[in-house]
């Protein structure tokens, strides 16, 4: 597919989008939980591409969850550990680091995506504990996709 890094934007947007609508409750990541089909068709480097913008949006939620309402919430790392590498769960943390270092994606496209997983979730969490429903969550990440789609061909 070959996303350009302006288009890795919009790919995350869509990807928390098609999470979202999947939601049964916000937030809920469950190992094996189906992710947009579309995550398999980006390569290694598209997908490393895609989790740095993930990480940048869930720590924008994040810092709206806790100016907003002075709150802060973390992934449950629980579930992930038992079906990721450690690696993968250190790189999702620094993802989401208020100033993230070099992130070493893991080679593992499983690992790879379970992060995107939990970077969605997080989103999703933090968007609901603001009072979106997981409709609502869907509908703004499309408008934002939308957005960053425009804005790349500017």
């Amino acid at each position: 597919m070959n996303p350009s890094p302006w288009d890795a934007p919009r790919a995350a947007y869509l990807l928390t989008a098609a999470m979202a609508d999947n939601t049964q409750t916000a937030g809920a990541i469950a190992p094996g939980a189906e992710m947009s089909a579309e995550w398999a068709g980006f390569d290694a480097s598209e997908q490393q591409d895609i989790l740095t913008a993930l990480g940048a949006q869930t720590r924008l939620a994040l810092k709206m969850l806790h100016d907003k309402l002075g709150m802060e919430i973390e992934m449950d790392w629980e579930p992930a550990a038992q079906v990721a590498c450690s690696g993968a769960l250190v790189s999702a943390r620094e993802l989401i680091k208020p100033a993230p270092g070099a992130l070493a994606t893991p080679e593992c496209a499983h690992c790879r995506e379970i992060i995107a997983k939990a970077l969605c979730s997080l989103q999703i969490q933090a968007y609901f504990r603001l009072g979106f429903t997981p409709a609502m969550i869907a509908g703004v990440c499309r408008q934002s996709a939308d957005e960053a789609e425009t804005s790349s061909r500017h």
